[in-house]
């Protein structure tokens, strides 16, 4: 008996372990953000680093997904209304890109979208869940995350892209006296 109480004991604390491992490797703000290079759905390649100087917002999504459906309106919103001051994405993850630029059309959508068709990128963002939101400061690190779409996220998702184009701002001028 106390020889299978302690391999209950081991595999509990083994568990922990290997969950705590986990959260730790996610990404939290103030981290860097992962390199990546995706093609969009218009065959242009985007590199996270060359987008230095303005913030980024990333929108990880897929077609098949509702909350991802009912957060999109606020990403095409987004795209319009911040289009001269931060980069805006929507990462598509797994799926085929005709499939998507027919969803794309079909819902009249113009905001840029990545193709992330092996899931590399959702993986280094830390991915488990979609949509999954992350923007990134005018710097290269991740200023905010949320996964999930239901009430006030929307508020939540212009008010950290706000604040992060803000910054840029006030980095912007500093660097200019």
């Amino acid at each position: 008996m106390s020889k299978k109480w302690f391999a209950a004991v081991v595999l509990s604390v083994s568990s922990l372990l290997g969950a705590f491992a986990l959260l730790q490797e996610q990404l939290k703000p103030g981290a860097q953000a992962p390199q990546f290079e995706l093609e969009s759905l218009d065959g242009k390649t985007v590199i996270l680093s060359e987008l230095k100087g303005k913030p980024v917002f990333l929108d990880f999504w897929a077609t098949w997904c509702g909350p991802c459906r009912r957060a999109l309106p606020h990403t095409q919103a987004f795209s319009e209304k911040y289009k001269d001051k931060a980069h805006i994405f929507a990462i598509n993850v797994r799926e085929e890109p005709e499939k998507v630029q027919t969803f794309m059309q079909q819902n009249k959508y113009t905001f840029r979208v990545l193709m992330d068709t092996e899931g590399e990128v959702a993986r280094a963002y830390g991915v488990r869940g979609i949509p999954h939101f992350v923007v990134i400061g005018a710097e290269g690190k991740i200023a905010f995350i949320k996964v999930g779409y239901g009430p006030g996220v929307e508020e939540e998702l212009e008010n950290a892209l706000k604040k992060a184009i803000a910054q840029a701002e006030r980095s912007r001028h500093a660097s200019q006296k």
